[in-house]
């Protein structure tokens, strides 16, 4: 299987020298192209074709690496026009969310589509994932930011441009919401998520997480119900130098974890 890097892919491109202050460029290889920098420039015709990995010099001599861009380097990477879900926090979502190939998941919002393309990858082409957005301008930037990620629309995802506060069509394994009110959703699970199926929502307020968490009790169908947040802390470790970073990703919204129960048919309404 051909390894190169080709025309149309997403690289990074880091800086090597000590020296200077490392920089570090995602840029989706055009040929014909030029990247350009303050230290110089490098056409894109001299990445295509060689890979990941490999030291490249600008035509000011200067080295850089350049790498496939990973999942984590696009996201970063993206022009936001609405904030992103941060991947540390996305691999909290698959893990709490038990994410695998076949499963049939929703999801609302869309946003940019991160959250989206890593649920895409996990279910590689099988299962499905359909997406609620309300915003047409959301709708068509995160389709654009999937479809730049695959090099295609994936055949397993429908984005459908509309209100899901009027509730969904189907019967899902997972959903989740990044909504300002999701406890409007969760009625729509009695019948819309499947017994023991998972529900996760992203809340940046707890005041927000309150009203959802009684919503679910008051509902009655909810049980393994559980709220966290998550911090990454970076280190420095450079010689003999090996502490914390003077900064960290510090909180951006509480995980709301539940699973529906099993509710039993008594033949009452």
């Amino acid at each position: 299987m051909d390894q190169s890097l080709k025309n149309g892919d997403f690289v990074l491109v880091i800086s090597v020298e000590e020296r200077r202050k490392k920089t570090r460029k995602v840029i989706k290889l055009k040929s014909g192209n030029t990247y350009f920098t303050h230290l110089g420039s490098i056409p894109h015709d001299k990445i295509i074709g060689k890979l990941s990995g490999t030291l490249v010099s600008n035509d000011k001599g200067i080295k850089y690496t350049v790498f496939r861009a990973t999942y984590n380097d696009y996201v970063m990477a993206l022009k936001r026009k609405a904030q992103i879900i941060y991947p540390k926090d996305i691999a909290a979502l698959l893990l709490w969310g038990d994410i695998y190939q076949g499963l049939h998941i929703l999801e609302a919002g869309l946003g940019e589509g991160a959250l989206s393309i890593a649920i895409l990858r996990l279910l590689c082409g099988s299962g499905s994932l359909t997406t609620y957005e309300i915003r047409e301008d959301f709708f068509e930037e995160g389709s654009k930011n999937i479809v730049n990620f695959f090099k295609e629309k994936p055949t397993n995802h429908n984005i459908i441009l509309g209100d899901i506060y009027n509730g969904f069509n189907g019967v899902f394994d997972r959903i989740f919401l990044d909504l300002p009110e999701p406890w409007h959703v969760l009625k729509y699970m009695k019948s819309g998520l499947l017994d023991g199926g998972i529900v996760i929502s992203y809340i940046p307020t707890v005041l927000q997480v309150k009203t959802y968490i009684d919503t679910m009790q008051e509902l009655g169908y909810f049980a393994d119900i559980e709220v966290f947040e998550n911090i990454k802390r970076p280190w420095h470790v450079k010689g003999l130098s090996v502490r914390p970073e003077t900064w960290m990703y510090n909180f951006s919204a509480f995980i709301v974890y539940a699973r529906k129960r099993y509710i039993e048919n008594t033949g009452g309404s």
